[in-house]
């Protein structure tokens, strides 16, 4: 893939594409006028010159970001982690949002005119698009052992990551495995109803969801119409 670019000033990182699925060429790509990029809060690389350098690459190369805070989201973390009931770890989580758009503002500020949206995670769960994605989902985890397994796997290689980082978990295993996959099922199917109202490009400092490469290659039939169109794009910083 190529490396892009923000050669203009050298005291950014540079971007790399680094892998497209469905696999299409990188021009093909940028046929499509607008994107998305989930921001995780526990992710270093939103933070600084790293996130700064992933802004100007994408408003860059597309018309239009929705750039979506994951804040609501990190409940299922702040539940594995810290063992909170679910209202005081949906309100640690929104603090953090709130935290990060403060520390964020002026970065904002700075790019080009119409060409990025700020959203957060909870507005994405109460649409129609989420509600008939997240049914299709749930009933597809239920009914599907493979589609289950695969979750499941996905979910227990964040829980085991987590380990390896020295994190102490406040639940048990099996249940930190069951929050994950929630948290899972949760972020697939806002991808979908994104996709369906027409933000199909995916872009992410980091690899794919096994389930999600899975999705890509046709193994799942009985998915939702939004993850059939979707296009995620792993970027790469140096």
């Amino acid at each position: 893939m190529t490396s892009v670019s923000n050669s203009e000033n050298l005291n950014l990182p540079s971007v790399t594409v680094a892998k497209i699925l469905p696999k299409i060429p990188e021009e093909q790509l940028y046929t499509h006028k607008q994107c998305y990029i989930g921001i995780s809060l526990d992710n270093p690389v939103f933070e600084g010159n790293s996130l700064h350098a992933l802004l100007s690459w994408v408003t860059n190369k597309f018309e239009h970001c929705l750039v979506i805070v994951g804040d609501h989201l990190s409940r299922f973390n702040e539940r594995i982690l810290n063992g909170c009931d679910w209202e005081t770890a949906s309100k640690i989580a929104c603090d953090r949002g709130d935290e990060f758009i403060t520390k964020t503002q002026q970065l904002f500020q700075q790019l080009p005119d119409c060409r990025a949206t700020l959203t957060r995670w909870k507005q994405h769960l109460e649409t129609e698009y989420y509600e008939k994605a997240r049914e299709i989902i749930d009933n597809l985890f239920e009914s599907n052992d493979e589609f289950r397994a695969s979750i499941e796997r996905d979910a227990l290689s964040f829980v085991k990551r987590l380990t390896r980082k020295n994190h102490n978990l406040a639940v048990e295993t099996a249940e930190a495995v069951n929050l994950s996959s929630e948290y899972l099922i949760e972020e697939i199917a806002v991808f979908s109803s994104l996709s369906e109202q027409g933000w199909q490009v995916e872009l992410y400092p980091g690899p794919e969801l096994r389930v999600l490469v899975d999705v890509a290659r046709g193994k799942y039939k009985d998915i939702p119409a939004g993850l059939k169109k979707r296009i995620s794009v792993e970027l790469k910083l140096s």
